[in-house]
C-alpha cells in the first residue's frame, strides 16, 4: 500500500475521524484529507508525529508492502541462505574426505609396490594421482570462496 492508503487504514483502525487526527497533529482536516487522497504528503516531522499518534513505526507508515510480509520474506531468504551454506559446508567436507582417501590409497599402493614387490611406482600412476588431487583441491577452493561470499 502507498503512504496515503496506510494513513487512512491506520487512522480507521484507531477509530479516529480525520478531524480528530488533525486536532492531535495541529493541522487542518483538509490537510489530513489531502494526505489520504494522495494529493499531498506530510513532511518528515509531521510523518513522525503521525506514526506516533497511530501507534505504528515509520516503516509501517511509508511502506508499500506489509511489514509482516517483508519479515516473512526476509525469514525465507535467511533460511534458504543457511540451507545453502550448510550444503556447501557438507560438500567441502566430502571433497576433503575424498582427498584424504586418494592420498591414503596412493600411499598404500606405493608401500605395497615398494616393500612387497620391490618395484617403483609407475610415473603414470603418480601423475594420475596428482591430477585427481589437484582437481579436488580446485573444487575445494571454489567451494571455500563461495562460503566466504555468503
Amino acid at each position: 500500500m502507498a503512504l496515503h492508503d496506510n494513513i487512512k487504514k491506520f487512522r480507521e483502525e484507531k477509530n479516529l475521524t480525520q478531524q480528530q487526527l488533525a486536532d492531535k497533529l495541529y493541522v487542518s482536516r483538509q490537510t489530513v484529507c489531502r494526505w489520504e487522497n494522495g494529493t499531498r504528503c506530510p513532511d518528515l516531522i509531521t510523518a513522525k508525529k503521525l506514526a506516533l499518534e497511530l501507534d505504528v513505526s515509520m516503516d509501517e507508515l511509508i511502506s508499500d508492502e506489509d511489514v509482516n510480509d517483508m519479515q516473512v520474506n526476509y525469514g525465507i531468504w535467511k533460511s534458504e541462505r543457511i540451507k545453502d551454506k550448510k550444503h556447501l559446508q557438507a560438500l567441502q567436507k566430502k571433497i576433503l574426505d575424498f582427498i584424504q582417501i586418494v592420498g591414503a590409497v596412493f600411499l598404500a599402493i606405493t608401500i605395497l609396490l615398494r616393500v612387497q614387490l620391490d618395484m617403483r611406482v609407475p610415473v603414470w600412476c603418480t601423475i594420475i594421482c596428482f591430477i585427481i588431487v589437484a582437481v579436488a583441491f580446485l573444487c575445494n577452493f571454489i567451494v571455500s570462496k563461495k562460503l566466504r561470499e555468503m
